[in-house]
């Protein structure tokens, strides 16, 4: 059998989906003639009749059928070839994702889970990243907690647990878990310079403020001090080394953090958008467990409880 081209492939395909020779000819932009002698050149190849010439238009034989639809695969794969081998060979800059160094490991394990995207991690100061992200500088951000979303696209990646920070003398220092409820009477520390919905996620709710930090640091010596108390992720805090003064305490009804990758609403590139698809597919499940502090293990929480929490019900529980 002599060979056959994907242009011959391509007439039987608009024979076929046109009804006739005529039509096909002129949607291809040929005259009938020609394709009629194509036609013919391609049965020859393959050996068997194709068509049927019928005295209005022209049908595909039983033949015709199977090499027609097998026309069809065959071109949308070398189609899907070509436009992969442009991509390839045509250089384009990395996807610039930026993370704060509490999810910079969060952040690499996303891309190792996704090793077809090229992606290059950038490390995010909290005051800074959405800056950044609404500039241009980075393309995409993973972003913890709550923020001013507007302009900006999110998806989800996964929900982090949030602990209680209590000075080592704090009346609940010796639990494993508290109820929020419990918590109602302590000033909460707040992250300076915030914006109202991050503010509102760092209280949780508290009807009582404590002072504004600037930095990790910062807050630890608040909490230490006895100055008030702190909600945050555990990624956050479990890498920290052993501190003397602090206790971490689970909480039932505490809101956990969502954990965001962010862009910008009028973003249009494809690649940015496959790889927030599959960073947002991704089962959390399987993501590294940080539920450990200064070397120990915390204890078992109770999920359900932070899971189905609401700020309005430790609103209503301080009225």
């Amino acid at each position: 059998m002599a060979d056959v081209e994907l242009r011959q492939l391509r007439y039987l395909i608009a024979v076929a989906d046109e009804g006739g020779i005529t039509r096909a000819a002129a949607s291809l932009g040929m005259t009938q003639p020609a394709l009629t002698r194509a036609i013919a050149t391609l049965e020859r190849s393959v050996g068997v009749a194709l068509v049927d010439r019928l005295p209005r238009g022209a049908v595909l034989t039983a033949a015709g059928d199977i090499l027609a639809d097998r026309a069809r695969a065959i071109d949308r794969e070398v189609a899907a070839a070509v436009r992969q081998s442009r991509e390839v060979g045509v250089r384009k800059p990395p996807i610039r994702v930026s993370a704060r160094a509490c999810d910079y490991e969060l952040l690499g394990e996303l891309i190792t889970a996704n090793p077809g995207h090229q992606v290059e991690p950038v490390m995010a100061h909290w005051r800074t990243q959405l800056a950044s992200l609404r500039s241009g500088a980075v393309d995409v951000a993973l972003v913890g907690g709550e923020f001013d979303e507007t302009a900006l696209e999110t998806a989800l990646v996964t929900v982090q647990e949030r602990v209680a920070m209590l000075p080592a003398n704090h009346r609940f220092a010796g639990r494993d878990v508290v109820d929020r409820a419990g918590l109602l009477a302590d000033h909460v520390l707040g992250w300076a310079g915030t914006t109202g919905p991050e503010r509102d996620h760092w209280l949780d709710g508290a009807p009582l403020a404590g002072p504004e930090v600037e930095d990790l640091l910062q807050l630890i010596v608040h909490v230490r001090s006895g100055n008030g108390i702190a909600f945050v992720p555990l990624p956050m805090v479990a890498e920290i080394p052993s501190l003397s003064g602090v206790r971490l305490v689970r909480v039932n009804g505490l809101v956990p953090a969502r954990v965001r990758l962010v862009w910008r609403s009028d973003q249009t590139s494809t690649r940015v958008a496959r790889f927030v698809a599959a960073c947002e597919s991704r089962d959390s499940a399987s993501m590294s467990d940080r539920t450990t502090f200064c070397g120990e293990v915390l204890p078992r929480w109770n999920r359900s409880a932070t899971y189905t929490a609401s700020r309005a019900a430790v609103q209503a529980a301080s009225a």
